[in-house]
């Protein structure tokens, strides 16, 4: 391995990560950097070994790519392995990351949100620019071609960006890629001359070569910059393309300029605002109710890291949880006559009690009761209940809680669990039931006075480490924020007075046209839905202002009747007697903890987990990479002394190491030369002194005599000094290298590697021998 190649390596790497790096400002986090930047090293440290080794370069690429694809899915998918091996859970698991991926990159322009699939697929994109720029321009040395896989990855930036990129980003990679280029060049032209020039004196004359490489250096450097200055000067010229989505095929319009399908985003990321300015119809519907609710799209209660996002659920029931009986509601039909969202989901008022519509299998989700579609509905008809419960009956003790209240439902996060705890007793001090507790919480939040309504959320709350601090912790110190943050808020302080609440996500009940409603997209909301038996999932608005209207008639502090829609009262029942059928409830008794096992074997089994067992082989791999050519010419030179039979071979052994160390060290006997004129090449390249210089013709009269006497007249004494002075001549000439080159020839010593290089020979003629044999 030279020092160029290792050069362009470290060059190839270094102008993928300026070339990737303006992909930062596509995403909201930066958190996919590190992963990518130790798949950017790895594919360089890979490579490097591997052409050190190997003579082919399919070979050497097929190496990178093996242990890179490990690596990646050793990061991301260990979880799904089998005795350190991936498995075809593992290939589902980076499927998953796809749709993720797909998803986002499709519903938003940048700044996108960094989704878990959005981050792996990001690193794996690096990973393979990464392997394509080493391939080409350290294995088969074409840089210029690696400047091919360079331009892609900055102009996927430069094409999405609302902007022109800053200069720097431009800056960077090309430069990079230029010294790439020089070293290349460089490399050929001093290979050019088939003559060696030499001073009056007859030494090598290294002065001319210096001069002309200067020259070439200075000629390309001049090149270099012309082109790099042209290419600053013409975006000057050129006008910015328009903004795109991440990628084609999108069918959202942006500012009403076009028409087209409209996605709605199944992940609500409190750092984006939800409200889009895109007036696209995103349906146009008209329903048979008094009063309009809000058509909700999804509701999710998983919450992880500021988002909301659909999950799936183990204990959830297999079939919707029934409705309250047909008495105590009243039911209304939304018809859709125009409908542009796009699958899977459909936007309705919630509950959806029936659905009507033509030539497209559709199914009720039974936790959510999501309308769940494969394709694009352009009509469909809703038969929806509205529930107007007597806050009385809500006042109630709730009877056992439905099948469709989950885990997730009662989950806090961890990072902002003692300030919700605290925060919620502060506001529900003094109300005895859930439905004061809620009402009290949602006016709280509903205070003008407090809390304000807006769209710009401020620059982030960060802690006295700098640190970004959890949403929810973040939206209680600015007391800002649009319908998500109070949304958001109201569902976790519910949560911590153990009332089951989830995030609905959906439109506003749009604005009237004609005999018909439209809904835009524009009008995107999210409220709280909270849990109250058996009435199940009830809206609520703790969101201020005009624009999300008022509570339900519930939830309004003081009502003691009315519904959410259509001016209809339901009958209250007696307190006493609905007490007493809450008693007479049957109750869940859960099943005993069992205590948790504590000898020494279960903790060595909880330790011998596949991602300890996977990180332990890499760190044994990663010891042999390091020490494994050492260790190799160790063991050789070993061999080959025991096999010494005579005082002659021992003396052959000892000279062929030494040679190849000092050409490890950049000593290299010249061809056809003799003895007399290597040892004196060597006193002179290795700079030794007066006393290793007369151990080096030592050594070499040794040699001659072992050579050329007859066998028995070379002594045992004459072999151990020849060891010794062998040994003083290897401490001289590596006291003159620079560390750099003792370091090189220590790990990469020619003796270890040449072993490993004869490996793929001696396998071939074994199987020619194997199949010989049969």
């Amino acid at each position: 391995m030279t020092r160029r190649r290792w050069r362009m390596t470290l060059l190839a790497a270094l102008a993928t990560a300026a070339a990737l790096y303006p992909l930062t400002s596509l995403f909201t986090s930066s958190e996919w950097l590190p992963d990518a930047t130790a798949a950017i090293v790895l594919v360089g440290v890979v490579g490097a070994t591997a052409r050190g080794l190997l003579r082919s370069r399919l070979a050497v690429v097929g190496v990178q790519l093996a242990l890179v694809t490990y690596a990646l899915c050793v990061r991301f998918a260990a979880s799904t392995f089998a005795w350190g091996l991936p498995t075809w859970d593992t290939v589902l698991r980076f499927n998953d990351f796809g749709l993720d991926a797909e998803d986002t990159i499709q519903k938003y322009t940048a700044p996108a949100p960094l989704t878990p699939g959005v981050a792996v697929y990001l690193t794996l994109a690096v990973a393979l620019t990464a392997l394509v720029v080493d391939a080409l321009a350290a294995t088969w040395r074409s840089p210029a071609a690696a400047g091919l896989a360079l331009l892609t990855a900055y102009l996927i930036t430069a094409a999405n960006g609302d902007a022109a990129l800053d200069a720097r980003f431009f800056l960077a990679p090309a430069v990079l890629w230029l010294a790439m280029l020089h070293t290349t060049a460089r490399s050929l032209f001093a290979g050019w001359s088939t003559t060696s020039v030499r001073s009056g004196d007859g030494s090598p004359d290294q002065r001319g070569s210096r001069r002309a490489l200067w020259s070439l250096t200075a000629a390309a450097v001049r090149l270099g910059g012309l082109g790099l200055v042209l290419a600053l000067l013409v975006p000057v010229v050129v006008p910015h393309f328009p903004t795109r989505y991440l990628t084609e095929g999108l069918g959202r319009s942006i500012g009403g300029g076009g028409e087209g399908t409209v996605g709605f985003n199944d992940t609500v990321d409190l750092t984006r605002s939800l409200r889009d300015s895109d007036a696209t119809p995103v349906l146009t519907y008209t329903t048979t109710g008094f009063n309009r609710s809000p058509l909700r799209v999804l509701a999710t209660g998983h919450y992880a890291r500021g988002e909301w996002r659909p999950a799936s659920q183990p204990d959830a029931p297999g079939q919707p949880v029934p409705l309250p009986p047909a008495s105590t509601r009243k039911d209304y039909i939304l018809t859709v006559t125009g409908n542009s969202l796009r699958p899977p989901r459909l936007a309705a008022p919630y509950p959806v009690v029936a659905v009507a519509m033509e030539g497209t299998p559709w199914s009720i989700d039974p936790v959510t009761r999501d309308v769940l579609v494969t394709r694009t509905v352009s009509s469909y008809r809703i038969t929806y209940a509205d529930l107007g419960p007597a806050p009385p009956l809500l006042r109630v003790p709730s009877s056992p809680r439905g099948a469709d209240v989950l885990a997730d439902d009662l989950a806090l996060p961890d990072p902002a669990r003692e300030l919700l705890r605290t925060w919620s007793d502060e506001v529900t001090a003094g109300r005895t039931n859930d439905l004061d507790r809620a009402i009290a919480i949602q006016d709280h939040l509903r205070d003008t006075t407090r809390y304000s309504y807006t769209l710009d959320l401020g620059p982030p709350v960060r802690d006295t480490e700098g640190r970004v601090v959890e949403p929810i912790r973040s939206f209680y110190q600015s007391r800002r924020g649009y319908c998500v943050q109070f949304a958001t808020a109201m569902i976790m302080l519910a949560r911590a007075q153990g009332i089951p609440a989830r995030m609905a996500i959906g439109f506003l009940p749009g604005t009237r046209s004609g005999e018909e409603y439209v809904v835009r997209a524009s009008d995107a909301h999210a409220w709280p839905e909270l849990y109250f038996g058996p009435f199940g999932w009830l809206r609520f608005e703790p969101t201020p202002g005009t624009r999300s209207g008022s509570p339900p008639p519930y939830a309004v502090s003081g009502s003691s009747a009315g519904p959410t829609g259509g001016g209809r009262s339901v009958g209250e029942e007696d307190p006493a007697s609905a007490r007493a059928r809450s008693a007479a409830a049957p109750t869940t008794v859960a099943p005993p903890v069992e205590a948790a096992d504590t000898s020494l074997p279960s903790r060595v089994s909880g330790l011998l987990t596949t991602r300890t067992l996977v990180v332990a082989a890499a760190l044994l791999v990663g010891v042999l990479a390091a020490f494994g050519m050492p260790l190799t010419a160790w063991v050789t030179r070993l061999r080959r002394r025991r096999a010494a039979v005579t005082q002659q071979d021992l003396i052959e052994v000892e000279w062929e190491d030494l040679t190849s160390h000092l050409r490890d060290l950049g000593i290299v006997a010249p061809e056809g030369g003799t003895l007399r004129q290597w040892q004196e090449h060597f006193i002179r390249g290795g700079d030794l002194d007066a006393e290793r210089a007369a151990a080096m013709r030592r050594v070499t009269a040794t040699l001659e005599k072992a050579r050329y006497d007859r066998p028995e007249r070379t002594s045992t004494e004459e072999a151990e000094a020849l060891c010794r002075d062998i040994r003083r001549i290897r401490h001289g000439v590596s006291r003159t290298r620079a560390w750099r080159t003792r370091l090189r020839s220590f790990l990469w010593p020619a003796a270890g590697v040449s072993v490993w290089r004869r490996v793929p020979d001696r396998l071939g003629r074994w199987w020619d021998r194997r199949r010989a044999g049969r």
